[in-house]
């Protein structure tokens, strides 16, 4: 391991002072006490009650570190080690020295999209330039404002190998409502986020909180998102047949939330388990034809589906099990967690959930993040946008 590797650190902190100034404060002195190093990066999280001092506290966090980069958006919750901070008020910071690390910031307003929606080479120029393909990236979008059907498969498309990982800002419900920052320049509308490369390694996790009901099934006849076949039967037939089927607390776990549709990414496997499927809603049947519709237009034939279903012991566990690949790889520096803001107390029946599951798996790890309404993440290889799911990105020395 190089001298700059074993030099990587990161803090976090977190506070749930309603005064913008006494929670910056808090988190000032925490990070101070945990990170005596040049800093490279911070990201921020601040709840609705200090939209108002979202800049300040850019100023503040600039003046007190001097860091190269700043990236932040106001949200609805902030996450921090073994705390979740569902409802404001609430900061969350996440700061990090990386010497060895490669950090080119962006915002959706940069790029000429007449020029880079179907050139990758374009893009890259406009993206910047982290020496080779990057490690990760982050993104942070405002959802009124940023057509996500083009931005991540234009990212996929540029950057196929590299995950993509962040969330939607959820501190608004109308247009220009939620903050973005970066680097100092504070936005209304469009999406920030990260390139990071060089001396680093980055793993993602993306917990969609389903698990499997039936088996797998090829889809025979599909049309934009209607799915009229499965396995040479109606579609409706096949689903009716599999509710018939399940046990009685299956059939009562769709009727409280509903039945979700598991598509493959990668068909090119002997067998599927959890993380080889996009979880996507059932939205609608048409009982005379036989279909049914899921929110998903990219269903054609010959792909594989396999219904699941959701509940807050299906979701823990979900989180938990795909946490071990966490575990296997080795000691975390530090971590950024997106989870859904229909998680927390919405879903599990006890506060911190997602915190203490990530903290059970990988200890007192540095960590922020946020209810998002919306999680970016991988799955199969490609990022996509998500609901009800935990996504995480843990960063490591090389």
């Amino acid at each position: 391991m190089s001298d700059t590797a074993t030099q990587m650190r990161f803090a976090s902190a977190i506070s749930d002072d309603d005064n913008a100034r006494t929670a910056v404060d808090q988190i000032l002195l925490a990070l101070d006490d945990q990170l005596n190093a040049p800093v490279d990066l911070i990201v921020y999280f601040a709840t609705p009650d200090h939209r108002d001092a979202f800049s300040q506290i850019h100023d503040r966090l600039d003046t007190s570190f001097r860091p190269r980069h700043v990236i932040g958006a106001t949200v609805q919750g902030v996450i921090g080690v073994r705390r979740e901070l569902e409802h404001p008020p609430g900061i969350a910071v996440l700061a990090a020295s990386l010497p060895g690390a490669r950090i080119t910031t962006f915002n959706y307003g940069q790029f000429d999209w007449s020029r880079v929606i179907d050139n990758p080479d374009a893009l890259r120029d406009q993206m910047g330039n982290v020496g080779g393909d990057p490690r990760a990236i982050v993104l942070l979008a405002d959802p009124f404002s940023t057509p996500m059907p083009r931005l991540l498969p234009t990212l996929n498309h540029c950057w196929p190998d590299t995950p993509v990982v962040g969330g939607m800002a959820s501190g608004a419900d109308d247009p220009e409502g939620n903050r973005l920052m970066i680097d100092g320049v504070e936005l209304t509308q469009g999406a920030v986020g990260f390139l990071l490369g060089g001396d680093i390694a980055v793993q993602t996790t993306v917990s969609q909180g389903c698990r499997p009901i039936g088996q797998p099934v090829v889809i025979t006849k599909a049309k934009r998102h209607l799915v009229m076949e499965l396995g040479g039967h109606k579609a409706l037939q096949v689903v009716e047949e599999l509710i018939h089927e399940i046990t009685d607390i299956e059939r009562q776990m769709v009727q409280d939330r509903g039945l979700f549709v598991g598509r493959v990414i990668n068909e090119y496997q002997d067998t599927f388990h959890r993380g080889d499927f996009l979880i996507r809603n059932l939205v609608g049947a048409d009982q005379d034809a036989g279909y049914i519709a899921i929110n998903d237009t990219q269903v054609h034939v010959g792909q594989t589906l396999q219904f699941h279903v959701r509940d807050a012991d299906s979701a823990r566990d979900d989180f938990d099990l795909l946490l071990q690949e966490q575990v296997n790889a080795g000691p975390v520096a530090g971590a950024l967690l997106f989870s859904c803001n229909g998680r927390g107390m919405r879903l599990f029946d006890e506060p911190d959930t997602d915190a203490n599951l990530l903290h059970h798996a990988l200890g007192d790890v540095p960590v922020a993040g946020f209810f998002a309404a919306g999680e970016i993440g991988p799955v199969g290889g490609p990022a996509f946008l998500h609901g009800h799911t935990a996504s995480l990105v843990t960063f490591r020395p090389t």
